[in-house]
């Protein structure tokens, strides 16, 4: 690909990214407000559950602040399907670049959502989470692992919504999902769950993006694996998975797009007009 065409396709994609970002402006705003006062209330509690444990509400406000970016991989999926049942895979298929500039503008505009969600969050708690005083350099060091946890899990998102094919795998596609956030230790400590469950999540960037917040704003290691912060073990992760998600989030893409055609878009809209009993 020359460098001309690579800037044409850059700009397409900032018009994709633009135009996804205008269509879900008022959405976007609703889930916002609601999202980050619920996490905000719940934060301003300050019950400690076990000496040996900080207090719940600094605790999850940081860990969330940091599993939101996990949400991106539920947005690209879910939007994947919407243009697949709705034939804007399929028409993108046939344009110049077309399954490049797609990936590259929805990687774009989830990014920029999921980050805004995340900075939401980080102001909502230090204007009204008094336990979790916050100075101005945890702030700014707190952006850019924000970002990389966002970046990192963006590519998960393309290997689910290539699986989506109907009602029920769309539903069914979220339970693991939450599982991995659920056990994250994003409301509990991580010495409470299973070794094994552990185990994995030291691999997942769903416990690391929550580690790195945890670390830059509490500071306090009693929720972690091994009761210790390892934020650069923690960053060599979520590059990894940048690095490795993308270079695979490629293939897939490509892969999947090759099955877009109006035979398989006629089969997936039947199948879901089956399952939804219309």
């Amino acid at each position: 690909m020359s460098i001309r065409t690579a800037q044409a396709v850059l700009r397409a994609a900032f018009r994709q990214a633009a135009t996804d970002l205008r269509a879900g402006l008022v959405g976007m705003s609703v889930a916002l407000l609601a999202s980050v006062s619920a996490i905000v209330l719940a934060s301003r509690s300050t019950q400690v559950t076990d000496g040996a444990y900080a207090a719940f509400g600094p605790m999850f406000l940081s860990s969330s602040i940091g599993t939101i970016s996990c949400f991106i991989t539920l947005q690209i999926a879910g939007e994947t399907y919407t243009d697949r049942i709705g034939g804007a895979l399929l028409r993108v298929r046939v344009l110049p670049h077309g399954p490049l500039t797609w990936a590259i503008g929805k990687t774009m505009s989830s990014i920029t959502q999921t980050v805004i969600f995340q900075g939401a969050a980080l102001l909502g708690g230090a204007l009204f989470v008094d336990a979790l005083p916050l100075s101005t350099s945890q702030v700014l060091a707190c952006l850019p692992l924000m970002a990389l946890s966002a970046v990192a899990t963006a590519p998960l998102g393309f290997l689910v919504g290539a699986f989506i094919r109907g009602v029920y795998s769309f539903m069914v596609s979220y339970l693991p999902i939450f599982a991995l956030m659920g056990t994250s230790g994003f409301f509990m400590p991580m010495d409470r769950l299973p070794s094994w469950v552990q185990a994995v999540q030291l691999t997942l960037p769903t416990y690391w993006s929550g580690h790195l917040t945890r670390w830059a704003l509490v500071g306090d290691p009693s929720w972690e694996v091994g009761r210790a912060f390892s934020p650069v073990l923690a960053i060599g992760v979520l590059t990894v998975w940048t690095v490795l998600g993308f270079a695979g989030a490629s293939f897939i893409v490509r892969r999947s797009f090759r099955k877009e055609t109006i035979g398989s878009l006629a089969r997936v809209q039947s199948t879901i007009r089956s399952q939804s009993g219309l």
